[in-house]
């Protein structure tokens, strides 16, 4: 089979099987991997022999395997494609901003205008598009580019909006001149989960702050929202709350921030992948 052609699973969901000894064991569509993980420190539930037949997604898999979250297909393996870049652990947040982004479009009669900031493979993207809003979609990586356009395609029936602008360009970038042109969008979502072009790369202790600010001031008069997600570093949701609100509390809103998870059934301990932070006016 050509390498480039994703596999169809008769299973396309993700599921998290087992977690504990700094590792966690997921099924993807029909294919069970295990990979490392941080903070997981307790014991494994399932056995080693169940461990053991799990593949490790990098070296083992070599064709693309599509993956089913609710009505979004995306796919795993391949250049672009590994666990860490996707982040099923996003689901819940992909699923706020598909509701929020349907919601502006009934009360405003036209789709909003959202930036994706550090887009990566276009998870937030994809949702935004489900919801019906024109997006930009900006991330730095020519492989994450063209995977998050293989995902817009593979869900092209299912989306209501297919209006998505790419631009491979560093985000921070791209933020500071949408700002000096007055440009403005009605929901920002930023994902600063990869290096940007800087000597030292992105550090949530000193870039997050400023960040923050630069897309606070892309919001449009009618702001829909903010959506922050950040996987990197040890970042607590209360101190990202307490960025957003040192931004954002002088125009009222609602704010909402906690742990990203990796999700199982009940039996399976979650485990914790980072912090979201979520404003909406």
């Amino acid at each position: 089979m050509d390498e480039t052609q994703p596999t169809d699973a008769p299973n396309d969901n993700y599921e998290l099987l087992d977690s504990g000894g700094g590792r966690v064991l997921e099924k993807w569509g029909a294919v069970v991997c295990a990979r490392p993980g941080q903070q997981i420190w307790w014991r494994r539930k399932l056995g080693g022999a169940e461990w053991k037949k799990a593949l490790d997604l990098k070296r083992d898999v070599k064709e693309p395997v599509k993956v089913r979250f609710g009505k979004l297909v995306f796919l795993i393996g391949g250049a672009g494609g590994s666990p860490r870049a996707l982040g099923p652990e996003l689901r819940e947040s992909w699923d706020r901003v598909t509701a929020m982004c349907a919601a502006f479009s009934t009360k405003m009669r036209r789709p909003p205008r959202v930036l994706h900031l550090f887009g990566g493979v276009g998870g937030h993207t994809v949702a935004a598009a489900l919801g019906g809003a024109s997006v930009a979609h900006v991330e730095a990586h020519q492989e994450s580019l063209s995977r998050a356009r293989e995902h817009a395609s593979l869900n092209a029936a299912a989306l209501a909006s297919r209006d998505i602008r790419w631009v491979l360009e560093d985000p921070m970038k791209f933020a500071q001149r949408e700002k000096a042109q007055n440009a403005r969008h009605d929901l920002v979502i930023v994902d600063p989960h990869s290096s940007r072009e800087a000597k030292h790369g992105f550090e949530p202790e000193r870039d997050l702050a400023p960040l923050i600010a630069t897309a606070s001031g892309l919001l449009s008069d009618t702001p829909l929202g903010l959506v922050v997600v950040c996987r990197q570093g040890n970042l607590s949701p209360t101190t990202l709350q307490n960025l957003l609100k040192h931004e954002l509390s002088i125009f009222g809103g609602t704010f909402h921030c906690g742990e990203l998870l990796l999700r199982g059934a009940e039996s399976v301990p979650p485990v914790a992948c980072g912090t979201f932070g979520v404003w909406q006016k």
